[in-house]
């Protein structure tokens, strides 16, 4: 019994010694002390339980006797963050370890970023093409109206002949129906040296006029040279001029015959809505020929409520 006591005096003051090496001074089973003086001559501190903010100095803590749990979850958050370009080479991270929330918003965005979509159906209408004549989406040297790109024509003569446009989206629709018909036009001083030299916007229509026994026509407009190197906006729709005519034999000697003195829209609607069916569009496009050489540029083709943006990629509208 004596030895068993001598060891437990002894274990306690080991137990004293240890306490006192940290600061930490227990008696009468968890009171606290502030007057015990350790081996070194140093008081310990005196800790009231249960502890305060800010109670614990950095001397009170044994290495590595804190653990995550002990500490404050933002700090731990601050140790555990990675540090702005923390990671340097890409060799770094593993696959699959990058998930698009750990980008930039300004890359996010990127990303995610929906290009144009280019519409079916636009191409060159083949059965009129004639002799060395082109159509060609591309990039301009120039500032075209929309995007970057533009709808590139060109004839070599008098004889020639191309058109670009949809044979298929527009069959069935009312004429009256197209709304503000436009486009806009790149044209050269060589150009309007020659003549009136424009592009024309066609729609092939079924005229449904009472008055004449034909089931098909070009519904053209030709408008006035625009300005020499440089683009020209003309609206179809507000063109003061007579710069609408019908094609077709049926159509000569009438009113708004391509052969006569032609129209504006305003009249071109007029005579089309004669008081029987509706003409209805057969076809859309761009065209030029057959009258004089020509090297331009269409763009922000209008009708229907859409404008058409011919790019090199493709068209798209809005």
């Amino acid at each position: 019994m004596s030895n068993s006591k001598s060891r437990l005096v002894a274990a306690g003051s080991a137990f004293t010694l240890a306490a006192t090496a940290v600061g930490i001074s227990v008696l009468g089973g968890g009171a606290a002390d502030a007057g015990v003086t350790g081996a070194t001559g140093q008081t310990a501190t005196a800790i009231t339980y249960p502890l305060v903010r800010n109670s614990v100095a950095e001397s009170q803590v044994v290495n590595y006797s804190l653990g995550e749990s002990d500490l404050q979850k933002a700090f731990v958050a601050k140790m555990l963050a990675v540090p702005a370009n923390g990671v340097d080479t890409s060799a770094k991270l593993k696959d699959g370890v990058v998930a698009e929330v750990d980008l930039a918003p300004a890359v996010q965005s990127k990303l995610n970023k929906t290009g144009p979509v280019y519409l079916k159906h636009w191409g060159t209408v083949h059965r009129n093409v004639i002799g060395a004549a082109d159509a060609e989406l591309a990039t301009t040297s120039t500032q075209s109206p929309l995007g970057d790109g533009a709808l590139n024509l060109h004839t070599s003569s008098a004889t020639d002949k191309v058109a670009f446009g949809n044979e298929v989206d527009f069959a069935g629709q009312d004429v009256k129906d197209l709304g503000t018909v436009g486009f806009s036009v790149y044209t050269t001083g060589e150009n309007n040296a020659l003549g009136n030299n424009m592009p024309s916007i066609i729609f092939e229509v079924d005229p449904n006029v009472t008055a004449v026994v034909s089931n098909y026509s070009s519904l053209v407009y030709v408008p006035a040279n625009g300005a020499a190197n440089e683009w020209t906006t003309f609206n179809a729709t507000t063109d003061p001029g007579k710069h609408w005519g019908l094609t077709g034999t049926a159509f000569n000697g009438t009113a708004c015959s391509i052969n006569g003195a032609r129209c504006t829209w305003t009249e071109i609607l007029a005579y089309l809505g004669d008081g029987g069916d509706d003409a209805k569009v057969l076809t859309a496009s761009v065209s030029k020929g057959r009258d004089y050489a020509f090297s331009g540029a269409v763009d922000a083709l209008k009708f229907g409520g859409k404008t058409y943006d011919f790019e090199s990629a493709g068209v798209s509208a809005n």
